[in-house]
C-alpha cells in the first residue's frame, strides 16, 4: 500500500471519511491528473479524524486485473470488431470500409459502459492510519 497525506473534507456515521489528497512531488511529472481537479475519495475513517484534519492515508495499489481491463480488453475489441465487420461486409456486399467502423463502434461502447461501470463502482479504496499529531512519524 502506498501512503499519501490528505485532507478530511466530510465525515459519515458509518466510519468513512471523504478526504482530498495533497499533490505530492510525484504528481509533478505524472500529466492524468496534476493540472486537473484535486483527487478526492472516500477513506475508512478508524481513528475518528475530523473535518479540516490533516491525516496519511493508505492508498490500495491498483490490481493487476486493472491493466488487463485498460490494455487487453480493447485491443480484443478491436480485433473482434474488425473480424464482425468483415463478416457483415461478406454477407451484405455494403463495402470495406464497415470493418473499421465497426471495430470502433464495439470499442467505443466498450470505453462507454467501462467508465459508466467505474463511475457506479464507487468502492472505497484507502484508510486513515492517522492524525496530524503523528504525521512526522510516518514517510511517503
Amino acid at each position: 500500500m502506498r501512503r499519501e497525506f490528505a485532507l478530511v473534507l466530510e465525515t459519515y456515521n458509518n466510519n468513512v471519511a471523504k478526504v482530498e489528497l495533497q499533490r505530492s512531488a510525484s504528481c509533478d511529472g505524472c500529466t492524468m491528473c496534476s493540472k486537473g481537479k484535486p483527487i478526492v475519495l472516500r477513506a475508512f475513517n478508524n481513528i475518528n479524524a475530523g473535518k479540516g484534519d490533516s491525516v496519511v492515508i493508505e492508498v490500495e495499489e491498483l490490481k493487476k486485473g486493472t491493466n488487463f481491463f485498460v490494455y487487453v480488453i480493447p485491443l480484443i475489441c478491436l480485433i473482434a470488431g474488425y473480424f464482425i465487420g468483415v463478416y457483415i461486409t461478406k454477407l451484405t456486399n455494403i463495402g470495406h470500409d464497415i470493418g473499421p467502423i465497426f471495430s470502433f463502434a464495439v470499442f467505443f461502447i466498450y470505453v462507454i459502459f467501462g467508465i459508466l461501470r467505474l463511475k457506479k463502482d464507487n468502492k472505497i479504496i484507502a484508510n486513515i492510519i492517522c492524525k496530524n499529531d503523528v504525521i512526522e512519524n510516518y514517510s511517503k
